[in-house]
């Protein structure tokens, strides 16, 4: 999960029709986010849903507000259900910055640290360990099928990255480069791995702030 940044000027639906998933919402969502979900951060293709960041059914004054308004999988959106209005903003907040992401192969989980202690830090973690990791001791099939893509995905960025460090060229350089782009999924993941060293982050640093303010 990291920071979202998308259009100023609202849908024109939001204001001249009673929905708040009007074509227009989903399109411009679609381009701002590049078809990702702002949660789990994986391209939606055909599965994305105009989700609340604050529940309808807890604030039903937000409905069509633009700014309450992201793009999400039917997974991911499922499961936050209304329990989870409280989390960090990811218009307002750099979530790559406050809450720390990475993946414990040998487990097979996801692991988040908060940097802070308040509710909305500690709320985000939860939801992420949920959405991630389950909520038994055994994932179904569908979180089973979820961990496994992410995994898998991280995993592959790992490689190039061990690549880049056997032999630091343009090419292998650029190959870390081309997986930070805005448009690739799990970037959370990615720019903690750069950011856990030092060195890395030297030289790619300057690849992970497309988003921030």
């Amino acid at each position: 999960m990291i920071r979202v940044r998308k259009s100023a000027v609202p849908p024109h639906s939001l204001t001249s029709t009673k929905a708040y998933d009007g074509e227009d919402v989903n399109s411009q969502l679609d381009a701002d986010q590049y078809n990702k979900c702002y949660l789990c951060e994986r391209v939606c293709g055909t599965d994305c849903q105009v989700e609340h960041l604050k529940s309808q059914r807890n604030n039903p004054h937000l409905k069509q507000v633009w700014d309450n308004l992201l793009l999400g999988c039917s997974y991911c959106n499922g499961r936050k259900s209304d329990a989870y209005d409280n989390i960090l903003n990811p218009l307002a907040v750099n979530i790559e910055d406050e809450i720390e992401q990475r993946i414990d192969y040998s487990n097979k989980q996801a692991l988040f640290v908060a940097t802070s202690d308040d509710d909305a830090h500690g709320k985000t973690v939860e939801l992420l360990s949920r959405l991630h990791n389950g909520t038994k001791p055994f994932r179904n099939t569908k979180e089973e099928h979820f961990i496994e893509y992410i995994i898998s995905d991280v995993y592959d960025f790992q490689v190039i990255i061990d690549a880049y460090l056997r032999q630091r060229n343009p090419s292998t350089e650029n190959a870390v480069r081309e997986e930070l782009g805005i448009d690739k999924e799990l970037l959370g993941f990615k720019y903690w791995i750069i950011k856990d060293n030092p060195e890395l982050f030297a030289v790619f640093g300057d690849a992970m702030v497309w988003n921030k303010q």
